[in-house]
């Protein structure tokens, strides 16, 4: 398991920051299907107490987004095709209604910050470290989707987020070229500016067919072998 991705506690609730280092290394690929989590060993990890660091894992496995395993540890779901095939229908639809509704409410100040985030993502896919442009990518993502201002939906998408997530560590440590994500996202601006719902939501589900794609064909390599 990658420690790496957990970071000392600051000064607030000891469970919700457990809570945010676990999202984020979901999310970012640090923690691949079938990782175990101990409550001991994360919890020295974090500087922390056992108790909000079983609280935590408690809480991501009451959600299934980890399965609870005997002697306090927790467990990254497997992933099949099957399921990888199910979070892939559900994403384009819940986000494809975000980017609709964002596009009507999002500001001409939200467009230009989009821009930056996707600049910054499109540089980071050159750099060495993948973890480094999925978070890029994730900010990026949620800054259009938090436009939508629909908490419930915003909520629905982090959830599919965390269970998709861990099919990343699957991929080479580099995405590469821009491809077509910079495409997506180029459509998606120019849909955002034009006002255009219908465009937006289908470059963001090109962009979620295109991710889940490369994952599928890693996840494929990883059976064949």
């Amino acid at each position: 398991m990658d420690f790496e991705a957990f970071e000392q506690v600051p000064r607030r609730s000891l469970v919700s920051h457990v809570e945010a280092q676990i999202r984020d290394a979901l999310v970012e690929g640090r923690l691949a299907p079938g990782t175990r989590l101990v409550t001991k060993e994360l919890a020295d990890r974090l500087g922390t107490s056992i108790t909000p660091a079983r609280e935590a894992l408690v809480r991501f496995a009451a959600s299934g987004i980890l399965a609870a395993e005997p002697a306090s540890s927790f467990r990254v779901p497997e992933l099949t095709e099957e399921r990888h095939e199910e979070i892939r229908l559900i994403r384009k639809r819940v986000e494809g209604l975000a980017a609709e509704m964002a596009t009507q409410r999002i500001a001409d100040e939200g467009i230009a910050r989009l821009e930056a985030q996707i600049a910054a993502y499109t540089d980071l896919r050159h750099a060495p470290d993948l973890h480094l442009a999925l978070k890029a990518n994730k900010e990026l993502r949620f800054t259009l989707y938090a436009a939508a201002g629909m908490p419930v939906l915003l909520q629905l998408i982090e959830t599919l987020w965390l269970r998709a997530g861990p099919g990343f560590a699957y991929l080479p440590r580099s995405i590469g070229t821009a491809g077509e994500d910079h495409q997506n996202y180029t459509h998606l601006v120019q849909a955002l500016r034009a006002r255009d719902s219908l465009a937006a939501s289908a470059a963001i589900m090109r962009a979620i067919d295109d991710g889940a794609d490369q994952v599928l064909s890693a996840l494929r390599r990883r059976q064949e072998a």
